[in-house]
């Protein structure tokens, strides 16, 4: 047996708590066995080594592999890819998942993966950590980092992770979500906006016309999103003046004044609420997915309804 352990800062639940994700990932309390490891630890930079003992709650996953870069058996891709490697980007779905349900400071920055038998040899009474492979932590929204996150929030967010370990590579969903994640866990903010905007322009940009990429966005967006006809001219308006800021930024035009905030926080929430309806209404993520996700929303924005149209 092995595990891939994410230790989760910045949380504290109820100890036992104990919710399941998807691909074969549990939300619970951080297996003492990883605070006592006498080796690997000690060669942690200092943050990650006490943030780690200092942890209450992780991300733990447990699978069959007798060495560390066993083969991942459930990968569909040409070439083989290590079991570890796919369970640590897991995790980082879980953590993105987390800020979906409930924006915060709770993240990760390191992860262990351990093996409980070596070469085919007995099995151990404790897992060894072999590896401890460390990523930059999510980031947050300043107007967030107080967000209390319940219980609630982490069994929302192990649904939609369930969802996310289902999105396979190669398409506009997969696109934007590593764009989403490479916008949390930047800093600079004329970093970090953009690829937000990179992320929904893969999800409601056109597959190959680049001409009205504003009205194309505006009008896609509200209509996914809007549930009457005064919200969605509202959310026009606002991707309207999202939009704007970011060609600002892109094209060299900010001044890199205060009103960032705004936008930021603005174009968060518009990212959060698209990802969730997408992964939570039925049929949907599957019409994003498809190759036909452009004609798709062509059809959606010509009918003029907020219902959508058949899914391809």
């Amino acid at each position: 047996m092995s595990f891939t352990v994410v230790p989760l800062h910045n949380l504290s639940l109820a100890a036992g708590t104990n919710v399941r994700f998807g691909n074969g990932f549990t939300f619970q309390d951080l297996p003492q066995w990883v605070k006592d490891d006498k080796g690997i630890l000690k060669d942690l930079k200092s943050t990650d080594r006490n943030g780690t003992l200092e942890a209450q709650h992780a991300l733990v996953a447990e699978y069959e592999a007798d060495s560390f870069g066993y083969p991942d058996p459930e990968w569909k891709g040409q070439k083989p890819k290590s079991i570890q490697d796919l369970r640590f980007q897991s995790a980082m779905l879980a953590s993105l998942a987390i800020w979906l349900r409930q924006p915060s400071t709770v993240c990760f920055t390191v992860g262990f993966h351990a093996l409980s038998r070596l070469n085919s040899g007995p099995i151990l009474d404790t897992p060894i950590i072999l590896q401890a492979p460390d990523h930059p932590p999510l980031r947050c929204h300043p107007k967030d980092q107080f967000n209390a996150v319940y219980v609630s929030h982490i069994a929302k967010a192990g649904e939609l992770h369930s969802v996310l370990t289902t999105v396979p590579r190669k398409n506009a969903v997969w696109a934007a979500l590593r764009a989403f994640w490479a916008a949390l866990t930047s800093y600079p903010p004329d970093h970090r906006y953009p690829l937000f905007w990179q992320g929904l322009e893969s999800l409601f940009g056109a597959d190959s016309d680049r001409y009205g990429i504003t009205r194309r966005l505006r009008e896609r967006i509200s209509l996914f999103l809007a549930g009457d006809d005064r919200e969605r001219c509202e959310l026009s308006d606002k991707v309207l003046a999202c939009y704007d800021m970011r060609c600002e930024i892109v094209h060299g035009r900010w001044d890199e004044g205060p009103e960032i905030d705004h936008f930021m926080a603005e174009t968060e929430a518009i990212v959060r609420t698209v990802v969730r309806h997408m992964l939570e209404k039925p049929g949907m993520l599957g019409a994003f997915i498809s190759s036909k996700r452009d004609n798709f929303l062509d059809a959606w924005v010509q009918s003029q309804s907020l219902t959508p149209p058949q899914f391809p």
